[in-house]
């Protein structure tokens, strides 16, 4: 028995021991009661505009349908969502967010990004206790990025992603090979791949330069390995040892011609591609690309399509990214009040496992939830064969990145880096790695991290 099976044998149980949450009918959906809104409608007519990019994406856009038809129905409510390029967005939202006058109330935002507005966000720590929501039903990843450093709740867990392996069970079958538990692991898979007859590539990794998406797994190496971006004082860490192990570990499998040399110019989803149509035997990317596997048109990838945690370090730690969007109030909203009822039903566990379990239309089809309890519920684990346990799995142990504001100063550094070493098989990696330390702690420093 594989170990993705066996895993998921073992979430079935803790599921089913758990209590499940309990059904809820269409009567109770109508129902300003049950979401916590008031009955009186004293927000009808209210207009609110909601800045987020991407509305139309599966994992958007089934809440900002059911949003139109049923929070509408029962407040008076209405809610303009924003479909902004994801390209775009985060310029935009700092704009937004910053501006006075601007015409939005609530926004979404990315972990990494919300350090720059948190002074512009309604703070949500009375909201989700008047709301009556358990704040433990998130993972601590997901607690970590909607605070940062403070005990302020600045935005509430929307959507999350936690980095799972996504491969081909045919093609590691065929090899004798179990999934890769360790990143050292798909070394060994690799290599059993390019000593058989197979014509495909063992796995689609992603160096490319493309908002900071060359890091997401090389995070997952370094916390692995034992070391960090910055150490307890705010020094750069990540060119030690260990992260120069991890780096040599990460660029490895494009080095070692596991990846194909194209991967070094590969974005997240370009990589995917190559999973999906049966180019690559393996990915490690966010959950919410699983259904491109299943859905895939080449027969062999759909009916092979298996997925697992991320791998861990040989001897270390298994952790990975656990990445949020969250959506938080403008403080600066003439319609605060108003946005605060919308997010009682947008981050109401009931909304949120109805949005998982709606298979009504592809184009609403989703698997992301965010919410331990749901993940946890047995109707939406067999629904999506069982992704939301092994998701579970994943964030016990996840982590965020650094949650700063000089985080998105510094990571172009980052970025670049990888690129670089993955880029140029000649690149010594230490120094690349002591050039790019000394450019982070040049930004820190200005900050004022090392004063006194």
């Amino acid at each position: 028995m594989n170990y993705s099976r066996k895993l998921l044998l073992l979430l079935t149980l803790v599921v089913f021991l758990a209590l499940p949450m309990a059904a809820v009918n269409a009567q109770d959906v109508m129902d300003p009661a049950t979401f916590g809104l008031d009955a009186s409608k004293p927000y009808d007519g209210t207009e609110l505009k909601f800045l987020i990019c991407c509305s139309t994406a599966p994992q958007f856009a089934s809440a900002a349908v059911k949003g139109a038809e049923e929070f509408t129905a029962m407040t008076g409510i209405s809610v303009s969502w924003g479909d902004l390029p994801f390209g775009s967005f985060q310029e935009q939202l700092y704009l937004e967010a910053t501006n006075a006058n601007t015409e939005f109330d609530i926004v979404a935002f990315v972990d990494a990004w919300g350090t720059n507005i948190y002074d512009f966000l309604h703070p949500l720590n009375d909201f989700v206790e008047e709301a009556g929501f358990d704040w433990d039903d998130y993972s601590p990843a997901y607690q970590g990025a909607a605070t940062g450093l403070s005990d302020t709740i600045y935005g509430m867990p929307f959507r999350g992603h936690p980095l799972l392996l996504h491969y081909r069970a045919d093609v590691l079958e065929a090899v004798g090979m179990d999934p890769p538990e360790t990143w050292q692991d798909i070394s060994d898979i690799g290599a059993a791949i390019e000593a058989s007859d197979m014509d495909i590539a063992p796995i689609a990794m992603y160096y490319g330069l493309n908002v900071d998406q060359n890091l997401f797994n090389w995070f997952a190496q370094l916390w692995g390995a034992g070391t960090d971006i910055f150490d307890d004082n705010w020094e750069p860490i990540f060119n030690n040892e260990a992260g120069v192990a991890a780096t040599e570990q990460y660029v490895s499998y494009v080095r070692d011609g596991y990846s194909p040399e194209a991967s070094v110019a590969w974005n997240e989803q370009e990589a995917n591609q190559e999973l999906v149509q049966g180019r690559a035997a393996m990915f490690i990317g966010w959950w919410w690309m699983a259904a491109r596997m299943t859905n895939s048109e080449i027969p062999e990838v759909a009916d092979n399509a298996a997925f697992a945690p991320a791998p861990g370090w040989e001897g270390g730690e298994t952790t990975s990214y656990g990445y949020l969007w969250a959506v938080g109030v403008l403080d600066q909203s003439d319609d605060r009040e108003a946005a605060l009822e919308y997010l009682k039903w947008l981050t109401h566990p009931i909304t949120e496992r109805r949005i998982v379990l709606d298979a009504s239309d592809p184009a609403l089809d989703t698997n992301v939830a965010v919410r331990l309890s749901v993940l946890a519920d047995p109707e939406v684990n067999e629904a999506h064969n069982g992704l939301q346990g092994v998701a579970s799995a994943v964030l016990a142990d996840a982590r965020t990145i650094p949650l700063i504001p000089e985080y998105t100063e510094i990571v172009p550094f980052l970025a670049e880096a990888i690129n670089e070493i993955a880029t140029d098989a000649g690149a010594d990696i230490q120094a690349v790695l002591d050039r790019t330390a000394e450019d982070v702690r040049f930004v820190m420093e200005a900050a004022g991290y090392y004063d006194g």
